[in-house]
């Protein structure tokens, strides 16, 4: 049996708010990677190793990727999550060549999908709040998601919120619930 700390679960937003999703850049480390036409200083992408593994996030500086993984804000904890994968299976049948029929089966796209849950604290109107991810709902931002499994695995992707929900009554402890939508892939990061 497995047990995740609080800290591993957790939903990020760049301080520069995103509205449109980042560019993918393939390199195997962000000060190498080279940055794409039409990204100016400024801006940010996500930098993935060859095999599709997360290196990072890179911010443009002077024509050159940086490190910008200190720009990720925690805007909410959880305390619990669910991180959901799943692809589309592609069926075809052909003729065996002994009068019956075979299928066979090709794996298709892959979506993805995260969902959490926690307690709302309105005293705490900043970063790591509820709030902050009920204002990035209605702004339409795209935000990092991260499930860490408790060892050196992390699953990593960029992700819009596709609904919030706060709730609570009188003399009991308010909830929030929020759920994301995985946009382009989900990476893998592992950690030495």
């Amino acid at each position: 049996m497995a047990t995740i700390s609080a800290n591993a679960l957790g939903v990020y937003a760049i301080d520069t708010p995103q509205t449109s999703p980042l560019d993918v850049v393939t390199s195997a480390t962000i000060a190498g990677a080279t940055v794409p036409s039409g990204l100016t200083t400024g801006d940010y992408a996500i930098i993935i190793d060859s095999t599709g593994a997360w290196v990072g996030i890179g911010k443009v500086d002077s024509g050159a990727f940086t490190d910008g993984s200190g720009d990720l804000s925690l805007m909410t904890a959880a305390t619990s999550t669910n991180l959901e994968a799943s692809n589309t299976v592609n069926e075809t049948v052909a003729r065996n060549g002994s009068g019956g029929s075979t299928t066979y089966i090709v794996g298709g796209a892959m979506s993805w999908s995260m969902s959490v849950d926690g307690l709302l604290d309105l005293s705490t109107i900043g970063a790591g709040s509820s709030v902050t991810i009920m204002d990035a709902a209605r702004a339409k931002y795209y935000v990092i998601v991260k499930f860490d499994t408790g060892t050196n695995v992390s699953y990593i992707g960029q992700a819009l919120i596709d609904s919030v929900s706060m709730s609570g009554g009188v003399d009991d402890i308010a909830t929030y619930s929020a759920s994301f939508s995985g946009n382009g892939d989900l990476y893998k990061e592992v950690t030495p």
